[in-house]
C-alpha cells in the first residue's frame, strides 16, 4: 500500500504543472517515478481510479482531481464509492512486548437484555464467539485490561477521549429494564494516569474522569469476557457524537504503545462497539453488510491500521461511528497483525452488524510466554 501522503503529493504536483501532467498522461509509469509513484499507483492515478485512492486514505478533495481533471470525467461517473482491500505483502508485526491480548467485539445491549428479539441461530453463533474470545483472553493471563467503548448516557466536560481513573467502576443496564445486569470493576488509577500523562505529552486531547458510569458498552462484553472479577480494568471512552477522527483515534492508540512497553505488566486490550449501527431517528435497524465486510476483510488482511487513513465521512456514512474504539486498539497493536473473525451477524431488530474478532499476536515476547506458562501451571 502506498503512503497516502506520497500519493497526495504526487497528485498535487501533477495538478499544478501542466507540462508534467501532459508527459504523465503519455507515459504514466516512467513519469510517475519523477513524483514518487511506482508503476502500479501511477496507473491508478492515470486511470482516474478514485475508489482505490480513497481506499488508500487520500482525501476526497484530492481524489476528485484525478477523476475530473486527469481523466476528464466531469461527472465523476466511473467512481462507485466502494472501497478496496489491497492484498499486498505485510510488514513484520511490531507488537509491544508486554501486550498479551488484543481483540474487539460488539456491545449490543439486546444480546443480554432481550436476546429473543433476534434470530436464535445468530444469537447462538455470537454467544459462541464471545465464549471463544473469553477463552483467548483468559489464556493470555493479563495483569490489566484496557477497554474502549463510546459514551452512551454519561456527559463529560469536553469532546476528548476519556480515561477513567477511579479505583472502581460500577453500573447496570437499568436503562434497558434490566437492573439485574450490573457490573462492578476494579480500576487501575496509577496506570490510567500514566496513560493520561503520555497522551498529553504528545499534545493530544484526553479528559480524566474519576467516575465512569458503566453502561452496556462495557457491561455486555465484560460480563462475558472478564477472566476474573478482580482483574484491573482501565476504561477508555470515546465521544464520537462530539468529535470523530479516525486518524486521531489511531494516533491515540499509538501513544499507548509506550505506556504498555514501560508498564512491566501483561496488558490486554479490548475494543468494543459496532460495526454498522445507526441511532438516527428513522434509521435504527439498518445494517450496511457490504461496508462491514470491507472492514472485516481489512482486519483479516492485516491492514486494520490503514482504516485510520479514511476521512470521517467514509466511516460515518456507513454507520461506523463506533469504529473509533477499534482504531485505538489497532493503533496499539500496529500494522501487520491479521485479525480472525469469530462471528459476524447482521441483526436488524437489535440494530446493527455485530461481530467478534480476535487479533492473534506473535508468540515471541517474554510476557506472552510467561502468560502461557502461568495458565499451564494453574491447570
Amino acid at each position: 500500500m502506498a503512503d497516502p501522503r506520497t500519493l497526495e503529493s504526487a497528485i498535487k504536483a501533477l495538478a499544478t504543472d501542466p507540462e508534467l501532467l501532459a508527459r504523465f498522461r503519455a507515459d504514466p509509469a516512467t513519469v510517475g517515478t519523477e513524483v514518487g509513484l511506482d508503476a502500479e499507483w501511477a496507473g491508478v492515478v492515470a486511470a482516474g481510479d478514485r475508489d482505490r485512492l480513497r481506499s488508500a486514505g487520500v482525501g476526497d478533495g484530492v481524489t476528485i482531481l484525478v477523476s475530473r481533471w486527469f481523466a476528464d470525467d466531469l461527472g465523476d461517473s466511473s467512481s462507485t464509492g466502494r472501497l478496496h482491500v489491497e492484498h499486498t505483502e505485510l510488514p513484520d508485526p511490531d507488537v509491544p512486548a508486554d501486550l498479551v491480548f488484543a481483540g474487539g467485539c460488539s456491545h449490543v445491549p439486546d444480546l443480554l437484555a432481550r436476546p429473543e428479539i433476534d434470530p436464535a441461530d445468530g444469537v447462538a453463533r455470537l454467544s459462541t464467539a464471545y465464549a471463544r474470545l473469553a477463552s483467548d483472553l483468559a489464556a493470555a493471563a493479563p495483569d490489566v485490561l484496557l477497554v474502549t467503548a463510546d459514551c452512551h448516557f454519561q456527559t463529560f466536560r469536553t469532546a476528548a477521549t476519556v480515561v477513567g481513573t477511579g479505583a472502581t467502576h460500577t453500573g447496570s443496564m437499568a436503562f434497558f429494564k434490566r437492573p439485574d445486569l450490573d457490573l462492578t470493576l476494579t480500576g487501575d488509577p496509577e496506570l490510567a494516569r500514566t496513560i493520561i500523562d503520555a497522551v498529553r505529552a504528545e499534545g493530544m486531547e484526553v479528559e480524566e474522569a474519576g467516575t465512569v458510569e458503566l453502561d452496556h458498552g462495557l457491561i455486555v462484553p465484560l460480563r462475558q469476557l472478564l477472566p476474573r472479577p478482580d482483574l484491573p480494568v482501565v476504561p477508555i471512552i470515546t465521544q464520537p457524537a462530539r468529535g470523530f477522527s479516525p486518524f486521531g483515534s489511531r494516533a491515540w492508540g499509538e501513544v499507548l504503545r509506550t505506556v504498555v512497553e514501560s508498564s512491566g505488566r501483561r496488558v490486554a486490550m479490548l475494543a468494543t462497539g459496532g460495526l454498522s449501527h445507526w441511532l438516527d431517528p428513522g434509521r435504527f435497524g439498518a445494517v450496511d453488510e457490504e461496508f462491514d465486510a470491507y472492514l472485516l476483510e481489512m482486519l483479516e488482511a492485516g491492514k486494520g491500521t490503514e482504516l485510520g487513513n479514511l476521512e470521517p465521512l467514509a466511516l460515518l456514512g456507513h454507520g461506523q461511528y463506533e469504529f473509533a474504539n477499534w482504531l485505538i486498539m489497532l493503533g496499539l497493536v500496529g500494522p501487520g497483525v491479521r485479525g480472525e473473525v469469530y462471528a459476524y451477524e447482521p441483526m436488524q431488530a437489535s440494530g446493527g452488524g455485530w461481530t467478534v474478532v480476535h487479533m492473534p499476536l506473535p508468540p515471541d515476547s517474554a510476557a506472552r510466554q510467561a502468560g502461557r506458562e502461568r495458565v499451564a501451571a494453574d491447570g
